[in-house]
């Protein structure tokens, strides 16, 4: 069973695995389409040589792969842990410059599949993973990037794993294929300034629509007004529900456009229309 093949690109995906055999494959095949696709690869795990042999007997062409650049293969040495420590920001910062080489390269897109095993350890800055987890998402939101965070379960405490779980958009588990459909799929807009959101936003996702919320009300520069485009948005909880209203209420003027009649009486019945500066409709605005 595929577990990860609806992926695409500006997901960010927490997937639990507890079978060697079924993680290789999976991240070979992630990674393979990612060549076929023309876009740049990134690996970085505990030993990359077993997947490379894995890519290599799907027929990818390794060795001018990796001279070109396209692909690369790293520890968690060379890369999360480059500086014996993780720095969280550092890393943010990184992934920041790498997109836009990427993109300057004339890659159509970027994936990169980290093993994260490393951080169930005692590594200095492993405590701020899940921080860094949820802040991530400001890489994903234009839809260049494509990310796989590896979390061996048998490996992490469930407590932990949860919280980690619960930074991104979305979930794939040992027999849980990624399914977009109900997972959150957040986008950044330019043409209302603000998020498009899709699938859904609950319990499981709703850390990392707050710090997307929050990056995006932080870097609006001269916005005076924030979007929310939930049109695509098929379920929204009272977890979800409570985001947007906290978010209209402490960091500045919302609108949240195209919501179901459900997504609608929830945001009214936990108070919306008590919260000044935020515009709930089914529609969009009328434009000027």
């Amino acid at each position: 069973m595929a577990l990860l093949d609806r992926l695409e690109l500006g997901d960010h995906v927490c997937w639990t695995v507890d079978d060697d055999d079924v993680r290789r494959d999976e991240i070979a095949a992630v990674l393979h389409e990612g060549l076929l696709a023309k876009h740049k690869v990134v690996y970085s795990g505990a030993a990359p040589e077993t997947i490379l042999s894995a890519l290599a007997r799907r027929g990818a062409e390794i060795r001018p792969a990796l001279d070109s650049g396209q692909l690369t293969a790293a520890t968690p040495e060379g890369s999360y842990l480059a500086g014996g420590s993780f720095d969280p920001e550092g890393t943010l910062a990184h992934w920041q410059v790498e997109k836009a080489r990427s993109r300057a390269e004339g890659y159509r897109g970027l994936r990169v599949v980290g093993e994260m095993n490393w951080a169930q350890g005692q590594v200095p800055g492993s405590e701020r993973l899940d921080w860094y987890e949820a802040r991530c998402n400001t890489v994903f939101a234009d839809g260049y990037v494509m990310g796989v965070c590896a979390y061996d379960r048998r490996l992490f405490d469930p407590v932990h794993l949860r919280r980690l779980a619960l930074a991104h958009p979305g979930a794939a588990g040992p027999l849980l294929p990624f399914d977009p459909e109900t997972s959150l799929r957040i986008r950044r807009t330019d043409q209302p300034y603000g998020l498009w959101l899709a699938g859904e936003a609950d319990m499981s996702n709703r850390h990392a629509l707050r710090s997307m919320i929050e990056e995006v009300f932080l870097t609006r520069d001269c916005e005076p007004v924030v979007t929310l485009d939930v049109t695509a948005l098929r379920f929204a909880d009272t977890a979800a529900a409570r985001v947007l209203l906290n978010a209209a209420a402490t960091l500045g003027r919302m609108h949240v456009v195209g919501c179901s009649p459900v997504l609608v009486r929830l945001l009214f019945f936990h108070g919306a229309e008590q919260i000044p500066g935020l515009l709930v409709t089914s529609g969009y605005p009328a434009e000027d």
